[in-house]
């Protein structure tokens, strides 16, 4: 089924629904990849409002894109000025409803207008299904070091716009 959804940039009042869909995607989408550990040592430690006050102060050559169901977020995206995807979130409710591919366009879309060729993500282990359909090519394994200061397993990709 098609869900009706509008993206479109995050403003500062979406902080609490994007803290809510990054932990619930990380807690529920991410357990047959990592361990109860990692889980927690990638989500224990968010705070809504230190996302709130990191898009109210520019968000530091980010640019953050929510999906909008009429008032309720149910995912977001993050694309920084260095050609990276940082991160494309989904709510467990409304995965395979294209969601992360309307987020995902969202970003590429973006990244052409400020004439990138490409673009790179360090996606989480469970992600990398959904970037190879998106024609994202996997590069190498490698590892994240969280805030937390814990190393979790993850995959460089990237994909010629």
């Amino acid at each position: 089924m098609n869900l009706e959804f509008l993206i479109r940039l995050a403003r500062p009042e979406d902080a609490e629904q994007m803290h809510d869909v990054h932990v619930n995607a990380v807690r529920q989408l991410c357990t047959a990849d990592y361990t109860i550990e990692q889980i927690e040592a990638w989500v224990g430690y968010l705070d809504p409002e230190t996302r709130r006050q990191y898009i109210l102060n520019g968000a530091e050559d980010e640019i953050l894109f929510v999906a909008d169901r009429n008032g309720i977020i149910v995912g977001f995206s993050c694309f920084d000025m260095n050609g990276e995807i940082s991160a494309i979130y989904v709510h467990p409710h409304y995965t395979r409803r294209r969601v992360g591919q309307q987020l995902l366009k969202a970003v590429e879309t973006k990244a052409l207008g400020y004439n990138y060729k490409k673009l790179e993500v360090s996606a989480s282990i469970t992600a990398i299904p959904f970037y190879q359909t998106q024609g994202y090519k996997l590069i190498e394994y490698s590892s994240h070091t969280l805030l937390s200061g814990v190393k979790i397993p993850c995959a460089v990709m990237e994909k010629y716009l």
